[in-house]
């Protein structure tokens, strides 16, 4: 099946998302930086030689990839000295928190001055790594805990629009649905996918972008 076994919202994820986080990661990133959920560190090669360190935080009980963790330990209990980071590194993690406030009150007491939060976090997306998946922010849930935590809200980005969003959905489902249904709807998906494309480069509606975007980003920074 190889290929065929592809889903085909994978390269919408990397086109509308990862790649979105992935630039703004690479511009803001700097001096001693801090990945909280790290997982196999997916961020690390494109900025290790812009950085003078990079360091891994983990939960000791993730389902993901420990081993190239420095800490385990909580993001609510970060074991780092007051003022230790220049950017925090926080994506797709809120939203499995339970307490997103105290995590984001503890990564500004492990930010220097003026240091740099790059956050990204899921809105329209299916429920995922459960019992632990607890919330999704709208653009003004994340402005309301910035203002709650004393963080400045430099950007706020939207990474998809309706078109893209409801293709991910229908793609995510028969995926998860059955490999064999997902293979035999293939052409037909692959039309809609090519047609949701299409449709999503001609909305000009950015307030629409706000309201059925699959994910967000948002780059914070710590004031006096």
């Amino acid at each position: 099946m190889g290929f065929f076994s592809i889903p085909l919202h994978q390269s919408l994820i990397e086109k509308y998302h990862v790649g979105l986080v992935r630039r703004a990661i690479i511009k803001y990133s700097r001096g001693r930086v801090l990945d909280v959920g790290c997982g196999n560190k997916p961020f690390y090669p494109y900025i290790k030689d812009i950085i003078d360190q990079y360091i891994g935080l983990e939960h000791k009980d993730s389902i993901h990839a420990k081993e190239k963790a420095e800490i385990l330990g909580t993001a609510d209990n970060i074991p780092l000295p007051d003022d230790h980071v220049d950017t925090v590194i926080l994506t797709q993690v809120i939203e499995h928190v339970e307490n997103p406030a105290g995590v984001l009150k503890e990564i500004r007491r492990v930010l220097k001055n003026n240091g740099i939060l790059i956050v990204a976090w899921p809105f329209l997306y299916p429920i995922h790594e459960e019992p632990r998946d607890f919330y999704r922010y709208t653009e003004f849930g994340l402005l309301h805990l910035a203002k709650e935590t004393k963080f400045k809200v430099m950007t706020l980005v939207p990474v998809s629009g309706f078109w893209i969003t409801w293709f991910g959905f229908v793609s995510i489902y028969l995926r998860g649905k059955s490999l064999l249904i997902y293979l035999f709807l293939y052409p037909f998906l692959l039309v809609f996918k090519i047609i949701c494309i299409l449709l999503q480069s001609l909305d000009r509606n950015e307030k629409a972008k706000m309201k059925w975007t699959w994910n967000y980003y948002a780059i914070l920074k710590k004031g006096q």
